[in-house]
């Protein structure tokens, strides 16, 4: 061999023994994994050392838009209020949706953003539900119709046909008729404001707790809108779309990082059980006029206060090991 072939040998040798040094090293460490990967690696290592098996997000929806603003209004009530949860493990997602009269941390729960802060409204949903939220997506009726449109409309499911003859007007000065006809609906983001909102229908349709229900069929046609070729954000670029709710004005507590995590599931939406969970009387119940409320507000009241069997359940319901109780 020729002096030029002998050294270039010997340092790659070298070179490699360094190498396998390096690695051994770090084996002992307990570092090799991480250092070895790229940044974007790293990155998404990390945000997901942060969520842990199950992932927490909490949506909120505020009773407010420019328009109302612009009237005067000054707060807003949370009337929207979604958990949802993904087991990972399982391959199970949970919307849990809380009523929005539900007496806790010495308010009505919708209220609790407005009045006191996020850290409270936070508190309450970890007391109810025994999960930590990882974050939260807060929307208004304005930002809510965006996206819907931006998607191109959503294919929701009406469960049930249903009118209502006392909805709200855009200017809330008057009561409009609305109905839906039970069967698949394309809507666009005002019909599905409207049927995410509505809470006075005829059919069995009339109450908070149904209501909430047809926001969780909102939010499962969300997840088909979001790939159809009318959307604005499809393919995704993740970087693109969440630069984009935040210019919209969209509050979230989510970091870029976390929505490029969270966007990682989507390829394998599939393969997850959804399942809807109302709050309801098992759980809660009416008093009649709260005494407790400085003004005497109609409101729900846990029969447990610490909320011990409803952290059961939700957890069965997460890990698929839930039997519904005999009545």
């Amino acid at each position: 061999m020729g002096k030029k072939l002998i050294t270039i040998l010997f340092l790659l040798a070298v070179v490699t023994g360094l190498f396998y040094l390096f690695i051994k090293i770090s084996t002992k460490s307990g570092s090799s994994n991480l250092n070895l990967l790229s940044p974007i690696q790293k990155a998404t290592e990390q945000v997901k050392s942060r969520f842990g098996k199950t992932i927490n997000v909490l949506l909120i929806g505020t009773d407010t838009s420019i328009a109302r603003r612009n009237r005067g209004q000054r707060g807003f009530n949370t009337d929207s209020l979604i958990l949802v949860s993904i087991n990972t493990e399982t391959k199970r997602v949970l919307l849990t949706s809380v009523p929005r009269d539900l007496w806790i941390n010495g308010n009505k729960i919708n209220a609790l953003y407005t009045v006191y802060d996020d850290k409270t409204l936070i508190d309450a949903f970890e007391k109810i539900t025994g999960h930590k939220i990882d974050g939260y997506i807060r929307v208004d009726f304005d930002q809510f119709e965006w996206i819907i449109n931006a998607f191109g409309g959503v294919p929701a499911t009406v469960l049930n046909t249903f009118t209502d003859n006392q909805f709200p007007n855009r200017n809330d000065n008057g009561a409009i008729t609305v109905t839906f006809t039970q069967g698949d609906e394309t809507m666009d983001g005002e019909r599905a404001l409207t049927f995410a909102r509505s809470r006075k229908g005829n059919n069995g349709e009339g109450s908070d707790l149904m209501r909430a229900k047809r926001q969780h069929l909102i939010l499962q046609a969300m997840v088909k809108g979001v790939s159809q070729p009318a959307s604005q954000f499809w393919p995704m670029v993740i970087s693109d779309f969440y630069n984009a709710l935040i210019n919209q004005g969209i509050s979230t507590t989510l970091s870029l990082e976390d929505a490029t995590y969270l966007w990682n599931f989507y390829k394998d939406r599939d393969k997850y059980t959804v399942e809807s969970f109302v709050i309801g009387d098992k759980y809660i119940y009416y008093p009649g006029m709260y005494p407790q409320s400085e003004y005497r507000a109609w409101v729900f009241v846990p029969r447990d206060s610490t909320f011990e069997q409803l952290h059961k359940d939700i957890q069965a319901k997460l890990d698929g090991t839930y039997v519904e109780p005999t009545p």
